[in-house]
């Protein structure tokens, strides 16, 4: 998929977007933090999973994933996750963990 800098799916999505966003970030947490997971629709629950700003598709992948960490770090899932998983979006292949 060519990285476009607009939601290209169809969605209109202005900021980031499941489908257009070049990385997905998913944050693992720990065992006991149901409260800050997301219910699914079929009430599952889910663990956070942010995507890079649409703005940010040309960057290199390297700055958008410092970014986004940066982001975390101010986040309350900081002190709660286990992990963090980051990948690309278009070919669903791991990038890095952290």
């Amino acid at each position: 998929m060519k990285e476009n800098i607009k939601c290209s799916c169809g969605a209109r999505n202005k900021i980031t977007c499941p489908n257009c966003s070049k990385i997905k970030m998913v944050i693992m947490l720990k065992n006991g933090n149901t409260e800050l997971k997301l219910k699914t629709t079929n009430n599952r629950y889910a663990n956070p999973v942010w995507y890079s700003p649409l703005s940010k598709n040309r960057k290199p992948t390297q700055l958008i994933i410092d970014s986004m960490y940066k982001r975390f770090e101010k986040s309350i899932y900081k002190t709660v996750a286990n992990k963090v998983i980051f990948y690309n979006n278009f070919t669903k292949d791991f990038i890095i963990s952290k």
